[in-house]
């Protein structure tokens, strides 16, 4: 910290402090409790993916450069950047942003402003497993040549430098876009581009699997000028370069990816510079007409559900219009086709074989990304619990009537799913929809259950409208993580026991007695979710009602 002044320094020991303190009070209560445990368990698991990977990586950069094969330098250098860029994304509901806005009260400048929010940034567990396999990469390398230490050093940590601003370039843009509507309206559309270009890059690769293994060398060969141009090759380059003797071409390489670096930081800079500012986003973007009053006098009428009271109507329609005008949620419905895109790898042929399974893997993975709503069912109504706490209606309606937005919800990724599944291989079958079908009677409402008891005994307040604040608390998060394994091994299971007699329709069969209790234990605990709620008012008011100051 010796370029940093003395005003500097003692603004952030001062945030570090008070992050410290509000970690040790948080221990004083049950939840805090449960919650430093979730994260001893999930920190355990990052620990073990990212030794795991270092050593897989290492390994494979030492083979590399013992046996003198350059052209294969940049591939581990790709794949963690790849990673490191798309896992935040594919995995939103095991990462959280930090809300560092409340910082812009104290007199804080903008330096320290930047470094606070690129060492909030650096927290996730996307960075944490990017650093370890990059320090596996380093350490392969100078295995291999202890002369390439050095050069090592300056590539490998010029990729850790560029991909942590990188992704906190995409989080911050991405942020302000989804909070404008008509923004939204363009991500939308780009996606769909995307979807099409997948889909006529198919016939295209389909006709280069046919070519010989020799003549699809020579076409690969003609990119590799251009991946050696963007900066993973770059930082590849620079080792390359140096373990062949070229000084002059390992300089130009890291120059060129010092230009990417700076090119990186400036778009960074200028959101954080409006942000520092005193930028808010709006969830619309756009200032609104004030609406004219009726002539009539007449308020305009709610929903109407069928079958359904008029409070129960009325927080269904209230749960929607949470979810239709929220960017983030919005963004994390097309997250299971994005997964079943890279799962094709633009050839058809890839999965054709088990293509009967995309459906329901990927309708498995529809209820994974729902786990911040589920099981965090108050969050986002923060300080509006009082209203729920004093008004005449009881919490087996209001759980009701949320359960069934979010299976609406559900119902619409699934729909979302059916389609991008349809146009990318083919319509699912009778067995596969039966089996999903069958496997969601099982799973849904274990799920609703489970979640129903986080919501009231663990909340967490969160903000729908800005990207990467919908997490769940870490104890809601790990149990979700039980209920889905567990009902995944169920689902497998059947499955298993399907192919075992040679007819799928038996899992189908199974899966479908599972359902049976599971549709009863949800029943029963809605029966009982007044008394439970209403023992833990005081906790629920106090989470929720909470300033955030993280």
């Amino acid at each position: 910290m010796a370029g940093i002044s003395s005003v500097a320094r003692e603004q952030l020991r001062a945030i570090a402090a008070l992050r410290w303190q509000l970690s040790l009070n948080s221990l004083r209560s049950v939840r805090g409790r449960l919650n430093l445990v979730s994260r001893a368990f999930a920190g355990l698991l990052v620990v073990g993916a990212g030794i795991g990977g270092a050593i897989a990586i290492g390994a494979a950069a030492w083979g590399i450069t013992a046996e003198h094969k350059p052209l294969w330098l940049a591939l581990p250098f790709w794949l963690i950047s790849i990673f490191w860029q798309l896992f935040p994304v594919m995995a939103s509901a095991f990462t959280q942003n930090v809300d560092t806005s409340a910082l812009l009260r104290y007199p804080m400048s903008y330096p320290t402003y930047l470094l606070v929010r690129l060492a909030y940034g650096a927290l996730d567990i996307a960075t944490a497993l990017g650093v370890c396999w990059s320090l596996g990469l380093f350490v392969g390398i100078c295995v291999a040549d202890i002369g390439l230490l050095p050069w090592a050093l300056l590539g490998v940590g010029g990729m850790v430098i560029f991909n942590l601003l990188l992704a906190r370039m995409i989080f911050v843009w991405i942020e302000h876009w989804l909070s404008l509507r008509r923004s939204r309206e363009v991500i939308s559309l780009v996606f769909v581009l995307l979807m099409v270009c997948f889909q006529l890059a198919g016939p295209m690769l389909g006709r280069y699997s046919r070519l010989p293994a020799m003549q699809r060398f020579h076409v690969l060969a003609r990119f590799i000028p251009l991946q050696r141009a963007l900066p993973p090759g770059l930082a590849a380059a620079v080792i390359e370069d140096a373990g062949a003797g070229r000084v002059s071409g390992s300089v130009l390489s890291l120059l060129a990816f010092a230009g990417y670096t700076g090119a990186i930081l400036l778009p960074l800079h200028l959101r954080l510079r409006q942000q520092y500012a005193g930028e808010i986003a709006s969830s619309s973007g756009e200032a609104r007409p004030a609406v004219a009053p009726r002539s009539d006098g007449a308020m305009r009428r709610g929903w109407k559900l069928p079958f359904a009271s008029g409070p129960v109507s009325a927080i269904f329609e209230k749960e929607l219009h949470y979810f239709l005008r929220s960017g983030p949620m919005l963004f994390t419905m097309i997250m299971p086709v994005v997964m079943i895109i890279i799962l094709w790898g633009g050839r058809k042929g890839f999965l054709n074989h088990q293509s009967g399974f995309l459906f329901p893997i990927g309708a498995a993975y529809c209820l994974l990304v729902m786990n911040n709503i589920l099981y965090n069912s108050f969050g986002g109504d923060g300080g509006g619990i009082q209203f729920f706490l004093v008004s005449p209606i009881s919490f087996r309606k209001i759980m009701a009537a949320k359960n069934l937005a979010q299976l609406v919800v559900l119902a619409a990724e699934l729909v979302v799913l059916w389609l991008g599944v349809s146009f990318i291989y083919q319509k699912p079958n009778l067995n596969s929809l039966g089996l999903t079908f069958a496997w969601y009677l099982l799973a849904a409402p274990l799920n609703f259950s489970a979640g129903n008891l986080l919501s009231i005994y663990s909340p967490k307040r969160i903000d729908y409208s800005t990207f990467g604040r919908q997490r769940a608390s870490e104890s809601a998060i790990f149990v979700s993580l039980a209920v889905q394994l567990a009902g995944m091994g169920l689902g497998a299971l059947a499955i298993f026991i399907g192919y075992h007699y040679a007819h799928v329709w038996i899992a189908t069969l199974v899966l479908l007695a599972l359902g049976v209790p599971s549709l009863i234990v949800y029943f029963v605990l809605l029966a009982r979710i007044d008394r439970i709620a209403m023992s833990r008012r005081e906790t629920m008011a106090t989470e929720l009602c909470r300033v955030q100051a993280q």
